[in-house]
């Protein structure tokens, strides 16, 4: 019988175009070509639909990878999963978390009753212009998360604590396309404000991940809920997206009794940004045990990553208290940086992956925000 062992490794960034910690780890033995599944990372840059910096991590990532494994860049897509999200504001340190997988033999009678980290991948059908942020985005979202669930081996929803997605947004000459066919587009504000074209991918996405995972009933689901219904939402999806994709991108992460990994992934909810204990929640399902304040150094050495959102609420209160964020120029950046912050005000780390800026999100509960914390065991 065979089993998965998965490892993740944090590797900061000098610069958007900084391969050298991936090539240290295969100099090291760390990831080698059939092990290397996927990289999710923070890369420096505005975050918005024009931010270079995260493409040029992308093609430098996806070139470096294409030699590692010896095959063509159009091929990469099909072994690795690239989860790119753009902007480091504030304390959030550029990085990239860089996941492996590799199958063991274990003996049929090798039983375990506690649940480890396992991952799956996959991409989904391409995702033309006029079908990002309605169904057709979200269908092909769940479809693909679906299919990354069956890799990874799990069929309960309840052990998936993290899906990210990358999906297609819209970009000019993405729009004339559609346009010249004779369809329409959700948005044409390239931004990643209120209506912007941005948002709506990213929470057509998130729907999608609801809907495989039974979150969101699909009869719940048409074009007009998406930024509408702040009912519907997922509690594990964390979303973006980008002019450069044609497909969407869906890695999955849970836990389960095959796995033979040392980590193990947990996930909680923040009510507000200001949440710390919402943070300190993450930590302890993923396996910290600790009393209340903050973990101390012994817990923190065991935490590998965490993933976050920091979506800004509709709200101009946060508990019973105005607050002006949503009347700020730099919003986007600033709600940002909240997240950066209240995560390493936690963890001590500024390695940490927060994604988000956005108004309001189907990524989570109204006001809300998704945490995922991968730890490894004590045993």
């Amino acid at each position: 019988m065979k089993a998965q062992k998965v490892e993740m490794f944090v590797v900061p960034m000098a610069a958007p175009s900084d391969t050298s910690g991936l090539q240290q780890l295969a100099d090291a033995g760390k990831i080698k070509p059939d092990t290397l599944v996927a990289i999710a990372g923070k890369t420096e840059g505005t975050g918005q639909h024009d931010d270079w910096g995260r493409v040029w991590a992308d093609v430098a990532l996806r070139q470096w990878t294409s030699r590692f494994l010896g095959i063509s860049i159009d091929d990469v897509a099909k072994q690795v999963i690239f989860v790119l999200s753009g902007g480091c504001p504030g304390v959030i340190t550029p990085h990239i978390a860089v996941v492996t997988r590799e199958w063991v033999e274990v003996a049929d009678s090798d039983s375990q009753t506690e649940k480890r980290l396992v991952v799956g991948r996959a991409g989904s059908e391409p995702m033309p212009p006029e079908e990002v942020g309605r169904m057709g985005q979200i269908r092909k979202v769940a479809e693909a998360t679906h299919r990354a669930m069956a890799d990874a081996g799990l069929t309960d929803p309840h052990d998936v604590h993290l899906v990210m997605v990358k999906v297609p947004g819209l970009t000019t000459s993405s729009i004339k396309d559609a346009e010249s066919r004779g369809k329409t587009v959700v948005s044409h504000d390239l931004t990643f404000g209120p209506e912007g074209a941005g948002v709506y991918a990213n929470d057509a996405a998130a729907l999608g991940v609801a809907m495989a995972l039974g979150e969101v009933k699909e009869s719940a689901l048409s074009d007009g809920v998406v930024r509408r219904d702040w009912s519907l939402y997922s509690e594990v999806a964390m979303t973006s997206s980008g002019g450069e994709k044609r497909h969407g991108e869906v890695l999955v992460f849970g836990n389960s009794t095959a796995s033979r990994s040392s980590l193990v992934i947990g996930h909680a909810v923040t009510k507000d940004f200001i949440d710390a204990e919402g943070v300190r929640n993450a930590l302890r399902s993923a396996g910290l045990h600790f009393d209340g304040g903050l973990p101390d150094e012994t817990d923190l050495s065991r935490l590998v990553h965490v993933f976050a959102k920091s979506v800004i609420p509709g709200s101009d209160q946060i508990r019973g208290h105005r607050i002006t964020l949503l009347d700020d120029v730099d919003a986007y950046q600033i709600g940002k940086a909240l997240g950066g912050m209240l995560v390493a005000s936690v963890t001590g780390r500024t390695t940490n992956y927060v994604s988000g800026g956005e108004r309001n999100s189907h990524q989570g509960p109204p006001g809300g925000n998704i945490i995922a914390a991968v730890v490894r065991t004590d045993g």
